[in-house]
């Protein structure tokens, strides 16, 4: 089989390749189900759907694998408690389940990454789930901030400021996490408090640093292969 061809197929259906999918249908699809109950009850199913295809894609101790799975758990039962019964206390301690499992899950495939002697289709589509889980785990922070001090951001589109925690709405903080990490700026959403502006400088480094390692250990695994395979 040519070697563009097995990594194509590699990076589709590599160990990573489920866990790469349904991220993207969550980007896909979140601005399009979330502004009805349903379609907010769609986009938690499929983040579970991410959650356990992080746990398949990783390969780790089994007591590290109990405490992932037991974290899993913990944070989707204080999710629904915290719907359910109405307190917002349970569902901030939810995501910040979810964060912690996710900075797991991406330091595990991160580590697996820089294990690997060569490029291929399952190492590329690992490097980029790490980057849309960063993406995730800071989106998932920024909303955490927006409870812990409300007003944590402003808004230049004219309108009275949204009620984003009270609604639970993920996908502006989510696009302002990827504005942020990529450095474009677009200035519609901005941190107005210092934990807010802090925690978007941290991800603005961590976003331009992960790129600037890992195209350095990606071409330098490229190099050795092609060196060995000439010999």
């Amino acid at each position: 089989m040519p070697m563009n061809l097995l990594t194509i197929k590699t990076f589709f259906f590599g160990r990573y390749g489920g866990l790469l999918t349904t991220l993207l249908l969550v980007f896909l699809l979140e601005p399009l189900l979330a502004d009805n109950m349903l379609g907010k009850y769609l986009i938690e199913i499929l983040f579970i759907t991410v959650l356990v295809a992080g746990l398949r894609a990783i390969k780790v101790e089994k007591n590290l694998f109990i405490f992932e799975i037991s974290l899993l758990a913990v944070s989707l039962i204080l999710s629904v408690a915290g719907t359910f019964l109405g307190n917002e206390a349970l569902f901030a301690f939810s995501i910040a389940g979810r964060i912690l499992f996710m900075a797991l899950v991406a330091l595990t495939i991160l580590f697996d990454l820089f294990r690997s002697r060569q490029v291929s289709g399952d190492t590329l589509a690992g490097a980029v789930c790490v980057y849309l889980m960063i993406a995730l785990i800071w989106g998932f922070g920024f909303l955490l901030i927006e409870f812990l001090v409300p007003g944590s951001f402003s808004f230049t589109q004219g309108h009275d400021r949204l009620q984003l925690w009270l609604s639970r709405e993920f996908f502006p903080f989510f696009y302002f996490s990827l504005v942020t990490m990529t450095t474009v700026g677009y200035g519609d959403m901005s941190p107005v408090t210092t934990a807010a502006q802090s925690f978007a400088t941290m991800e603005a480094l961590v976003g331009q640093i992960y790129l600037t390692i890992l195209v350095a250990r990606l071409v330098g695994m490229y190099l050795v292969h092609q060196q060995d395979y000439k010999e």
